[in-house]
């Protein structure tokens, strides 16, 4: 008997414990996209969006709550349709200044668990919100702190625009960095001029530096500064900027900037600026027969003939040709930026 009734409390604990799980989290659905889709479009989510943002403002939480949860247990609506619903409204709060909208509203919709759940588009045994509410939320949470961090860095520049570059240093924030480099783009040129010295001074030891001094060469297009972002600059901030600096900067500046990178800057760096303003110099015949002497290099030996390869004239694909004959690694390199665009290469030599 006594092992009946401890049975029977087992059973109703766990019960209990299901219910709670339960109650805590909606279940998930699995849906087909074209389901879904269609589910959404069976109802007039335009209107719940706008009586959910309809209230003398949406800084009061209560009632913003109360509508939102009104919107998410609503029978008469499929689920699908539901959540597409709460995305519109989540996306609609980018518009508005983070003062405008209650911390618990964007708390709800940061901790919103999805329910609407497709197939992944790539790996179609896992499934993805096909709404993802909690990930709108938090990328308008990011803009607005970025957006934050933008003022701060245009109080900095006007007053100390060296406070500016240690802030960036010592944070670990990439929304404040991006914030500040926000900012950066909107300042004067002595701003910019100010910032870019400082950058300058300390560079070397702060490598994470690297898109401040990339942004403010662009804008400058200080030799010097394009130098030492050759030199020094590290990470994805030294690609875009060259990328920009070859609409910047006249082709005899970027001609003598490429040969520098070749021939002072590291590998990776020197091979990033070959990317970048290899394709507008491709005429130039001293920085053509400078790639064609960097065949042989370990570092940038392929690099060059990647170059090369892209679309040749008729007398690099001859210089190419002659370098081919024999087995050293310039040869070996020749010939492998010959057969990278064997048809075109055949179609250059044609009459």
């Amino acid at each position: 008997m006594k092992n009946l009734l401890v049975f029977v409390s087992f059973l109703y604990f766990c019960g209990l414990a299901d219910s709670v799980l339960a109650a805590n989290h909606a279940p998930s659905t699995h849906w087909d996209r074209s389901s879904a889709m269609a589910a959404v479009r069976s109802v007039d989510i335009d209107i719940a969006v706008y009586e959910i943002g309809n209230v003398s403002s949406l800084a009061d939480g209560k009632t913003t709550l109360n509508r939102l949860r009104q919107l998410e247990t609503r029978s008469d609506w499929p689920v699908p349709a539901r959540e597409a619903a709460l995305y519109q409204f989540t996306r609609s709060l980018a518009e508005l200044p983070r003062a405008a909208v209650a911390d618990e509203v964007m708390q709800h919709l940061i901790n919103y668990r999805a329910q609407t759940l497709v197939p992944h588009e790539d790996h179609g045994d896992a499934f993805v919100p096909l709404f993802n509410i909690r990930g709108a939320a938090a990328g308008i949470e990011n803009g607005w702190q970025r957006a934050e961090f933008a003022i701060e860095a245009i109080e900095l520049l006007e007053t100390n625009p060296t406070e500016l570059v240690s802030a960036y240093i010592d944070s670990a924030s990439h929304t404040q960095r991006s914030g500040y480099i926000d900012a950066l783009k909107q300042a004067n040129m002595a701003e910019v001029e100010a910032v870019q010295s400082a950058v300058l001074e300390r560079l070397g030891q702060s490598p994470n530096l690297t898109p401040m001094i990339g942004l403010t060469a662009e804008i400058t297009a200080d030799t010097f500064a394009v130098q030492e972002l050759l030199i020094n600059g590290r990470g994805i901030g030294v690609s875009s900027a060259l990328k920009q600096l070859d609409k910047r900067l006249p082709a005899s500046e970027k001609a003598a900037l490429l040969e520098f990178a070749i021939r002072e800057a590291p590998v990776g760096n020197a091979s990033l600026a070959i990317a970048a303003w290899w394709p507008g110099l491709r005429h130039d015949a001293g920085i053509r027969d400078l790639l064609v002497d960097q065949l042989a290099d370990p570092g940038l030996g392929a690099t060059a003939a990647l170059a090369l390869a892209q679309s040749p004239d008729i007398q690099t694909i001859k210089i190419l040709q002659d370098t081919a004959g024999g087995d050293s690694v310039a040869a070996r390199r020749a010939q492998m930026a010959l057969d990278m665009n064997r048809d075109r290469l055949i179609g250059e030599l044609q009459p």
